[in-house]
């Protein structure tokens, strides 16, 4: 939960120019609990629930939260397990940001 106002950052910063911010919550706890947290937090991008079979985190190998994954538009994975700081840095790349 700590790196979500990051997150969130770069949703805010990034939208306009094509960036798209999916969260994904594991199968535990209660969606309302969840929704209030996002609430909370300032979470404006849509964020899922994983199936009680970790059908999500197991076709994205996830092991652990937070876990970030950078996706391109042509649906291929450009980045898996990277630092925040990194992942920004390939986020301006692939949206041509200086």
């Amino acid at each position: 939960m700590a790196g979500l106002p990051e997150v969130a950052r770069l949703h805010e910063e990034y939208a306009s120019r094509g960036l798209v911010v999916i969260g994904v919550h594991d199968a535990s706890g209660n969606p309302e609990g969840i929704e209030q947290v996002l609430r909370e937090k300032g979470i404006e991008y849509p964020v899922m629930r994983d199936t009680e079979a970790r059908e999500t985190f197991s076709a994205y190998r996830i092991m652990g939260i937070p876990h970030l994954i950078l996706v391109g538009k042509d649906g291929i994975i450009v980045a898996d397990g990277k630092t925040l700081r990194q992942i920004e840095a390939l986020i301006r790349r692939q949206l041509g940001v200086p």
